[in-house]
């Protein structure tokens, strides 16, 4: 009885997966590295119909018409775009190009994911909202760390005053824009978790092309962050590491991949437990990604982000209930610091 209930429990979600399609067609700018390795298996899983692809040359538009047998390889966006069987643009291009791409994608009234960041300053996010605003499209920015199991339990825990502590660093990078490209990302992330900054003070250092840029931050429900954002450190040894100290206890997680809650304990007299019975300090483990067992939700591309990211832009464009952690009205406050942060290294 009990091999055939396992059976039948394997069976029913065996074919929710086979019968979970979209009707819809995609289209997706860009085939770089980022896209081949972390956006494309998701929508290869989801199944969904890339009409599709498109390339800046057409020497690479040819191949992908050659070697994708589902899709189109194309250079010719203003084709695409005026297709309406494609409901869902996806943009992974190069960062410069972003701005551009999503207003004439949202301007079409395509639905559009785009990576981050989806623009480079105040004024043309400004520009891509209300745009959007009379779109019958909307956006979702590719910042993934929003959708992570991890960083949306920890916002729904930390909802309140707290203070917090956070570190990314990582190696040079001559390639782009570090603030842009790489640094909005975390400070987005800060902003989605604690909400809009009242007040910063921020300090920055440069030495042989590398970037430090150090933040200390209040939010409108008097949250206080420290904030260290780094390119002088290594890529192989690249660290994300927040910790939240909230009234009960201290939350830390490490580079989406574990969560643990460690437990206050109470004091006598103002005098602390643990120094007078010296107990355990007791944590609990509220997420971690097991590398043994390779299911979905220990996959890294679900740990990240990417996965929830994807499927709630999917359900944006079928209509149905779906959240937008990274909308573009939601990237205001991180542009103001994008915008502090670039003042104070012109200064020094």
């Amino acid at each position: 009885m009990i091999q055939n209930i396992i059976k039948r429990v394997k069976n029913i979600r065996k074919q929710k997966y086979i019968s979970k399609r979209s009707d819809l067609k995609f289209a997706f700018i860009g085939i770089g590295s980022h896209s081949i390795n972390n956006l494309y298996p998701i929508i290869n899983y989801f199944r969904l119909d890339l009409k599709y692809i498109v390339t800046n040359s057409k020497k690479n538009a040819d191949l992908v018409d050659r070697n994708f047998s589902n899709s189109i390889g194309t250079n010719d966006l203003d084709k695409v775009l005026a297709d309406d069987e494609v409901s869902g643009i996806f943009i992974c291009a190069d960062p410069s190009a972003h701005f551009n791409l999503v207003k004439k994608s949202l301007q079409a009234n395509k639905h559009t994911f785009v990576e981050k960041p989806p623009c480079t300053n105040v004024k043309e996010l400004e520009s891509l909202i209300e745009t959007e605003r009379v779109s019958k499209g909307s956006c979702l920015v590719g910042f993934q760390k929003q959708y992570a199991p991890g960083y949306t339990l920890i916002k729904n825990k930390t909802n309140g005053q707290c203070s917090y502590n956070y570190r990314f660093v990582l190696g040079m990078y001559p390639e782009g824009d570090p603030v842009l490209d790489l640094f909005s990302h975390p400070l987005s992330l800060i902003v989605f978790l604690f909400g809009a900054v009242r007040s910063s003070n921020i300090s920055v250092t440069s030495s042989k092309g590398n970037l430090t840029v150090f933040l200390q931050l209040t939010h409108n429900n008097d949250t206080l962050g420290s904030i260290e954002l780094s390119t002088d450190y290594s890529w192989k040894n690249a660290k994300e590491h927040l910790i939240i100290n909230t009234k009960k206890g201290i939350y830390e997680i490490k580079d989406t991949d574990e969560l643990i809650f460690f437990q206050k304990e109470k004091s006598i007299f103002k005098v602390p437990k643990e120094k007078v019975f010296n107990t355990q300090n007791a944590s609990i483990i509220l997420k971690q990604r097991n590398n043994f067992n390779p299911i979905l939700e220990n996959n890294q591309l679900y740990s990240s982000g990417y996965f929830s990211e994807i499927e709630n832009f999917v359900k944006i464009c079928n209509s149905e209930n779906s959240i937008n952690n990274s909308s573009l009205s939601s990237c205001q406050s991180l542009f103001t610091l994008i915008n502090a942060i670039k003042k104070e290294i012109k200064r020094v």
